[in-house]
């Protein structure tokens, strides 16, 4: 479940409209709007507001989930699993210059060796 759709469902459980809790947070009913629809997220201080109000975690409210796997092994340890970034376009346009690069240099070592086997022309 979204936060958004918790946030819908918690404020609908205590009877209030969007415009009752933009007044109650501070914010307008169109930025209760976005949040229940998913389009924007509130910022930190928002969310601890909004956990506060409704007496429940922050860790609820955002994850839907209080209990934690305790019996892992690697409890206490984080796993950070880094993607190896996609080719992008810079990438792609870095490759060919390389490569144009090593080529030109090769041209220049093969003219170098030429002219001085055969000598420059008069």
């Amino acid at each position: 479940m979204s936060f958004g759709h918790r946030l819908l469902l918690l404020r609908k459980e205590k009877g209030l409209s969007q415009d009752e809790l933009g007044s109650q947070l501070n914010v307008s009913r169109q930025t209760v709007s976005k949040w229940e629809l998913d389009e924007t997220t509130p910022e930190m201080n928002k969310l601890i507001s909004i956990s506060d109000f409704f007496n429940i975690s922050l860790d609820k409210l955002v994850k839907d989930t209080t209990t934690l796997d305790i019996n892992s092994k690697d409890s206490a340890t984080f796993a950070v699993k880094i993607d190896k970034p996609k080719k992008g376009i810079y990438d792609i346009i870095f490759l060919i210059v390389k490569i144009f690069g090593v080529i030109v240099l090769i041209d220049v070592i093969v003219m170098i060796i030429y002219f001085s086997l055969n000598g420059f022309p008069d």
